[in-house]
């Protein structure tokens, strides 16, 4: 009888950068926070940005970026998993914070 025994951790990876906001005056601050467990070491949490995979989370809970003031479609993916998504609008000036919750849930905590 063989067991095969996967060890080890994933580090949070920059995948693609999101485009620089065009100035500070019609930017807004966005963090965003995975409250999704990564104990099967399986799945790595993606988060995706109009579609294009912008983090992979790994070890790693929290994602801050920059954004033009605008509409977006954030989103998440893992492994095996649906891919969830939802449109937020952002407004220059603001401090948003979102959830990434199980069950396709993008949750804006705060503004």
């Amino acid at each position: 009888m063989f067991f095969i025994l996967i060890s080890g951790c994933s580090t949070p990876e920059m995948m693609e950068p999101p485009p620089p906001p065009s100035s500070q005056a019609n930017s807004a601050e966005v963090e965003i926070n995975l409250l999704i467990d990564n104990d099967d070491g399986l799945a790595d949490t993606v988060f995706t940005l109009d579609g294009v995979p912008i983090y992979r989370f790994g070890d790693s809970r929290h994602y801050s970026v920059v954004l033009d003031q605008g509409t977006y479609r954030f989103g998440y993916t893992r492994a095996f998993g649906p891919r969830c998504t939802t449109e937020v609008d952002i407004e220059a000036g603001g401090h948003y914070v979102f959830d990434l919750k199980p069950g396709c849930v993008i949750e804006l905590e705060s503004e």
